[in-house]
């Protein structure tokens, strides 16, 4: 393996070529058209290659078919095939029929080069190529990823931003806190207002969840009015409950003026820690969850109480005049009903 550096920051590149001539002719061509690319790393061995392109990041690999350990681009493409890399892959292939090529592109290259068929424009071309529908792909995942009203992202990013920051607990030996966030009484907004309100509400909910989580957080729109929230490198458990209360209260404390009307609501929130609470990441979520039925219904007890109250405290005041009326005479007297009723 080789390695060749640049001083100006811009592309960086991954050779995998069997063949070392070839290998530092591709380099030299690339190097003419891309004259500021940050290094050209150069190997012939499709395990090094997935071992270099799992450590490091490369914006262009350009892929031989046939390598020198016995193995070909499409073992390198397959080893990687469960990493969403945002590596563009361009096929290198001496076959003029093309199958191998197309063989490639459906295993994830953004496009393919015939050795003996190209100079530096058809090399420059098929780089940017590559490059573009790269990240058209990875716009297009990222969009299915979020949602589309909040911008969070979705349960699906969530999932996988929760097993990411869990792998990263258990090395680093950190705590990692859980939030999930319900919106008290939503249905309310939606049904006196619109749901056109509604949104608006939501997506003012979703920046104050994010203002108050963004040091450590990683916040997504579950559904409807639910949110959640994976803490990281939080220093102690401690903090995780106090960070579930500063939600809460920026989420409550302030009303949202939309379309000219104030309107406020309110919030439940569940916290949970790993590994105090659960050694399980996946029961820290639905330990959170829990949580926050239980201060939901809390309130809703409390509520209710206070509702009680102050239907028990509430009585009919009697004039005086009535106090002494016990009989049907002092009642009628009382009206000036003296004579008898027919």
């Amino acid at each position: 393996m080789s390695t060749t550096e640049q001083t100006n920051p811009s592309l960086r590149f991954l050779i995998v070529e069997d063949d070392p001539d070839y290998a530092n002719y591709l380099e030299t061509m690339i190097t003419g058209v891309c004259p500021g690319n940050r290094g050209v790393t150069i190997t012939g061995s499709a395990d090094e290659a997935v071992d270099l392109l799992r450590a490091s990041f490369f914006d262009v690999c350009f892929l031989d078919y046939f390598l020198e350990d016995g193995g070909t681009g499409f073992d390198v493409l397959n080893g990687l095939k469960n990493k969403k890399l945002l590596t563009a892959f361009v096929f290198l292939t001496m076959h003029t029929k093309r199958q191998a090529a197309f063989e490639a592109l459906q295993l994830g290259a953004m496009d393919y080069l015939i050795k003996s068929k190209f100079g530096e424009f058809e090399l420059a071309k098929c780089n940017s190529y590559a490059l573009y529908r790269k990240y058209k792909e990875v716009e297009l995942q990222t969009s299915a990823l979020k949602d589309s009203l909040t911008g969070l992202g979705n349960r699906v990013l969530f999932e996988e931003n929760l097993q990411m920051a869990a792998r990263q607990a258990k090395r680093s030996d950190e705590n990692l806190g859980g939030l999930y966030i319900d919106i008290d009484d939503f249905k309310q907004i939606n049904d006196t207002l619109g749901h056109a309100a509604g949104d608006e509400v939501l997506k003012s909910i979703s920046e104050r969840i994010v203002d108050q989580t963004r040091e450590s957080g990683v916040v997504a729109r579950l559904g409807g009015d639910e949110f959640a929230a994976v803490l990281v490198r939080v220093d102690t458990p401690e903090r995780v409950p106090l960070i579930a209360q500063e939600v809460e209260k920026a989420i409550s404390s302030q009303p949202y003026e939309i379309e000219e009307k104030m309107v406020s609501v309110g919030a439940s929130v569940g916290a949970s820690v790993f590994p105090n609470d659960t050694s399980d990441v996946n029961e820290l979520v639905k330990t959170a969850n829990m949580r926050m039925y239980g201060s939901k219904k809390t309130k809703k007890d409390k509520k209710a109480q206070e509702t009680k109250a102050k239907e028990s405290n509430v009585h009919l005041t009697v004039p005086d005049s009535f106090q002494n009326t016990t009989s049907i005479n002092g009642f009628r007297g009382m009206f000036g009903l003296n004579k008898a009723i027919i």
